[in-house]
């Protein structure tokens, strides 16, 4: 799961510090948990960026707002690499970025009411990309942005693309009049920042030729580009409130209405013949978005730009198909094969999910490239199979006491799972089944672990008969602490009755396995 930044702890008035590590220069100071870093030098604090970039000099001046609300202001010499020993409740101090596209397949929108307020964020913010990876547009990007990006050398970024033609980027964002993104990345090149960067695919809209047009675009701009990833299109039954829009253009009409922005606490603007509308202020029930007067017959002022496309947009809005995955991998594949040799490296690679809906068999690991884009799923399986063919020597003969273990899983790696199961199933006193949870939340279409919820878990695993159970990490947010249905593993452990872990990886699958051998009370 991409970071989700907590929009309370951001506050503009500096870094909060969460942590201070013991014996650092920040302790030998005097800093605690819950005062606050305003600024260094004369530079006011807008990140953990800034930090970093202030604090690399052997002079420096700490500005501190203190929990007990005292200023005060501390002066030390040190080296420039020598870290003070602090961490933030969050890496942004002042505003978040949030997102102005209306992407039709925003996963925000498939969200249901009443889950922690972060989740229905939509950020896009190209600091988080350059912190934690996260995919951003660089559709919100003002020139003081640019010029910080290029001053502080905050490289690599990664970029959403989903379509370099601009007509078809304009229907996967769901807005007009948006920069060439080609010349976006030449520009970034110029000022020595790489670029990873991702295309959503959607059948029948931005996959085929358009795709393979994305595709050849984004080779030509290597090395800037120094990755490109497919990743499928993933829908839920409850996208927009459950009404579940059948096409494209659908989903962006209703992105568009003014109910729908109303009932969402980070408001969006419309799109119109004359750019960005204004939204009223009043949020009451009967408040109504001020739109430019129409310029052309076409445009209908209840909608927006990618609305009024007409039958070009009404493309199905689904999931792609087995066959579907298959003939995306062969238009993918030999692109990878050119640039392995004419560049060294794949660079182009689709996701784990395309091979495994497919059931195709995943290239071996090092077509991955150091795999670039492993938290986006690519190569994440075959890293998995490869650490598993290798961890699984260090499994014990026998475990202490007889135990029924429950491997949990989404539906889509169950099969994958299996051969891990029987493995483990060898070792005396151990029974291991894979329990592969249908995701009855979000529908049945969904099938990673990623979205699995506590609730569709714990009836399965009350009626699994088993006694243990080892859950993903994945399941859980960035931290490891909470479930996308806010449940922690501890309320999972009481309401299942069996002692719950996690796992994220094959040696995390066997240190839990070896201490099962060692002593029951040890795990």
């Amino acid at each position: 799961m991409e970071y989700q930044p907590d929009v309370k702890q951001i506050t503009g008035a500096g870094g909060l510090i969460s942590a201070v590590a013991s014996g650092s220069l920040a302790a030998q100071l005097g800093l605690h948990p819950g005062d606050t870093l305003v600024a260094v030098g004369d530079l006011r604090l807008r990140d953990l960026i800034d930090y970093r970039f202030a604090i690399a000099e052997e002079h420096i001046r700490l500005h501190v707002h203190s929990a007990t609300g005292v200023e005060t202001t501390y002066e030390l010499l040190k080296d420039p690499d020598e870290d003070l020993g602090l961490e933030f409740s969050e890496p942004l101090f002042d505003r978040l970025r949030t997102c102005n596209n209306k992407c039709p397949f925003c996963f925000l929108t498939q969200m249901p009411k009443g889950f922690r307020k972060s989740l229905y964020l939509k950020d896009d913010d190209y600091r988080l990309s350059f912190l934690y990876n996260n995919f951003v547009t660089f559709t919100n990007l003002s020139e003081e942005d640019w010029a910080r990006i290029e001053q502080q050398r905050l490289s690599p970024l990664h970029m959403s693309v989903h379509a370099t033609d601009p007509f078809w980027r304009a229907v996967m964002l769901g807005k007009r009049d948006l920069p060439d993104v080609r010349e976006q990345i030449r520009r970034l090149g110029a000022m020595g920042v790489e670029v990873h960067t991702q295309i959503v695919a959607c059948p029948g809209a931005n996959d085929g030729e358009v795709l393979r047009q994305t595709i050849i675009d984004l080779i030509a701009l290597h090395p800037i580009v120094q990755s490109i990833s497919i990743v499928p299109v993933g829908l839920t039954k409850l996208r927009f409130d459950g009404s579940r829009p059948s096409t494209i253009k659908a989903a962006i009409q209703v992105h568009e209405r003014a109910d729908w922005i109303d009932t969402n606490w980070e408001r969006q603007p419309l799109w119109d013949e004359g750019g960005v509308g204004v939204l009223a202020p009043d949020r009451s029930p009967a408040a109504q978005p001020v739109r430019v007067a129409p310029a052309s017959p076409l445009h209908d002022p209840a909608l927006g730009f990618c609305s009024r496309l007409g039958a070009i947009t009404d493309i199905p809005l689904r999931c792609f198909t087995a066959p579907e995955a298959a003939a995306l991998i062969d238009l993918i594949e030999p692109f990878g094969v050119h640039c392995r040799t004419a560049l060294g490296l794949t660079l182009v690679y689709p996701s784990d999910e395309f091979y495994i809906l497919a059931d195709r068999q995943l290239p071996p690991a090092d077509h991955y490239d150091g795999m670039p884009q492993y938290s986006n799923g690519v190569g994440m399986v075959r890293d998995f199979l490869d650490l598993w063919a290798r961890a699984r020597r260090r499994l014990p003969a026998r475990v202490s006491q007889p135990t029924r273990l429950a491997l949990v899983c989404g539906t889509l790696v169950a099969p994958m799972l299996e051969r891990v199961a029987t493995r483990l199933s060898t070792i005396a006193g151990l029974e291991v089944r894979v329990l592969p949870i249908v995701n009855h939340f979000f529908g049945e279409m969904v099938t990673v672990s990623g979205l699995l919820t506590a609730q569709d878990l714990i009836p399965a695993l009350r009626a699994s008969g088993c006694t243990r159970a080892l859950l993903p990490r994945v399941m859980f947010d960035y931290k490891g602490e909470r479930t996308i249905d806010d449940y922690s593993l501890e309320r999972i452990a009481v309401e299942v009755g069996m002692p719950v872990a996690l796992a994220g990886d094959p040696d995390e699958l066997v240190r839990y396995v070896r201490a099962l051998a060692r002593a029951e009370g040890e795990v």
